[in-house]
Parts: C-alpha cells; structure tokens; sequence
C-alpha cells in the first residue's frame, strides 16, 4: 500500500485551492496519487490536479506537487484546457 507523507500545505484564498507538497512511496501512478491524496484531505478526486512528480534516483518515492480546487468552476478558470491531437480535431469536425 502506498504512504502518503504532507511536506507542505498552503492554501491560497485569492484563487480559491490547496498547494500542497506530498512525499508517496512507493512511487505510483498519477491516478493512485489523486486517490491517495482525495482520500487524505477528503475532497473529490475532480478538484485535484498533479502538477509535477519528481521521483529521486535510487529511492522509491515521489515528491509530488498538487492543487486542490475549493470547485471545478474554479479549477476550469485556473488549468489550461487539454490540447486536442490533429487526428482527432478531424474526426470530429468531419462527424
């Protein structure tokens, strides 16, 4: 089972979330990582976006640097949109 260990935890009231530094060992993926951490501080796994996992050499654990959204309209105001491959711009218009 994965550990999850709080470095860091600010929260930023002028754009309404959590920053927060968090050490998991062992290293995981993105997903386990938001579910370990919306299990921790008890908000839903949409609010929470990863912004940098930075696992060290030799040791089986990430730092990982994450916001918690206080809501999904304001985490739609702050994180770029995801951007759309070529391919699938295409298809879409041709639809």
């Amino acid at each position: 089972m994965a550990e999850l260990s709080i470095i860091k935890k600010e929260h930023n009231a002028l754009i309404g979330r959590e920053e927060i530094l968090v050490v998991v060992k062992p290293q995981v993926s993105y997903d386990e990582t938001k579910k370990l951490i919306s299990e921790k501080f008890s908000k839903p796994i949409g609010v929470i976006v990863i912004k940098r996992a930075n696992p060290e050499f030799g040791k089986k654990e990430a730092k990982v640097e994450a916001y918690i959204y206080d809501s999904e309209e304001v985490m739609k105001k702050f994180e770029p949109k995801p951007k759309v491959k070529k391919g699938a711009q295409a298809a879409a218009s041709a639809a």
